[in-house]
């Protein structure tokens, strides 16, 4: 069994034991506790990402995709969504993975769910760290250069270094990767290092920002990443001698 999954065997374990209650309390009698520890683990699981040093990056922002009817409730209270990322917490630091940032649970209803199922979706968001809001599109800083040795692949086709540290990507010819493709938006996206990784911010974009097949709006990325503009495929790389002098990063 490799580290990884036994971690996340005795994560289970944990979850089980620490959100029984409040299970029950969050959904009484809609949805089990083993199909909400199932798919926190499934999710936990699926992005979940290991650095070159070892170290294990557990995903901090957990979305529970419910049906109206089932979901409601827990939307409005924050309180039980706070005492479950907790739990999440909890049960993560004591099987050594790291959270970029401290876990947060929030709910998204969707009329097309089937009512007493529960869907959850997981990733390794920079929330805490930076806002798109607080982005000037079209005005990069003046300081300049990258030096983490990253770059893109473009459809497949184009290798485009990422030599500054943002970098806007749409179809409008003063972004700094321009994609003349008719599904992506003018300003669709932008790259931006913060703590020392690239983070990529959707900018309301028309046709959306996916990473790894997941809609985002903010996500740090991993090598490897495969990155979706409206269906033009990006994937981001980096090199693995670079990434091994990054400092670590536990800010939980």
């Amino acid at each position: 069994m490799s580290l990884l999954r036994n971690k996340l065997f005795q994560l289970e374990s944990r979850l089980q034991a620490s959100i029984e209650g409040v299970s029950s309390r969050l959904f009484p009698g809609k949805v089990s506790t083993d199909d909400l520890i199932k798919e926190l683990i499934a999710a936990l699981q699926n992005g979940t990402r290991t650095f070159p040093d070892g170290q294990q990056v557990a995903p901090n922002l957990y979305t529970l995709l419910l049906h109206p009817s089932t979901g409601k409730t827990l939307a409005d209270n924050i309180d039980q969504l706070e005492e479950l990322a907790l739990n999440i917490r909890q049960a993560g630091k004591e099987n050594y993975l790291t959270f970029l940032c401290p876990p947060v649970v929030r709910v998204s209803l969707d009329p097309e769910q089937i009512p007493q199922h529960i869907h959850v979706v997981a990733q390794i968001s920079m929330d805490e760290l930076a806002e798109t809001s607080d982005f000037i599109v079209g005005e990069v800083p003046t300081n300049p250069t990258a030096s983490l040795n990253a770059f893109l692949i473009v459809d497949g086709t184009q290798v485009f270094p990422l030599a500054v540290a943002t970098v806007n990507i749409g179809r409008r010819s003063d972004n700094q990767l321009v994609i003349d493709d008719g599904r992506v938006s003018r300003v669709h996206a932008q790259l931006r290092i913060i703590k020392g990784r690239y983070i990529i911010f959707d900018l309301d974009s028309t046709g959306g920002t996916f990473v790894n097949e997941q809609r985002i709006q903010q996500c740090i990325l991993f090598p490897g990443d495969v990155i979706s503009l409206a269906g033009v495929p990006l994937v981001f790389g980096q090199e693995e001698t670079r990434l091994g002098e990054t400092e670590k990063l536990d800010l939980s």
